[in-house]
């Protein structure tokens, strides 16, 4: 029997976003943590389309500091709290990017992606 993952499904998800969920909702279980802790939503962008917005920390922190530390994935890639955004590739697929933030979810550190040289 097939064991049936939570996700977020209203809207229906790009290819590239439902597959990212699929990958970090999965791990997340591995590690006996709950996908719906981190506060999933679907969104939409005008220039993006339909997303997925998430926190990288779970419930038992603030509001405020969940939502200081949420990333958006559109079928594009993963946006930034800066407004950048790591594009999906076929060197940096959807399942690759969830493994990377699965490991800052699951260690509670947030991702912060800031270059001094690049601003």
């Amino acid at each position: 029997m097939k064991k049936s993952l939570p996700k977020v499904t209203e809207p229906k998800l790009p290819p590239n976003v439902a597959v990212f969920q699929d990958h970090l909702a999965l791990g997340l279980e591995c590690f006996d943590l709950d996908w719906f802790d981190f506060r999933p939503h679907t969104c939409h962008n005008k220039e993006y389309g339909d997303g997925l917005l998430f926190s990288q920390l779970d419930k038992k922190h603030s509001a405020e500091c969940a939502g200081e530390n949420s990333l958006i994935v559109s079928n594009e890639g993963l946006h930034l709290p800066n407004k950048k955004i790591l594009p999906f590739s076929n060197e940096q697929p959807p399942t690759k990017m969830a493994l990377l933030v699965l490991s800052a979810m699951v260690t509670e550190q947030p991702l912060h992606f800031e270059c001094p040289e690049c601003d």
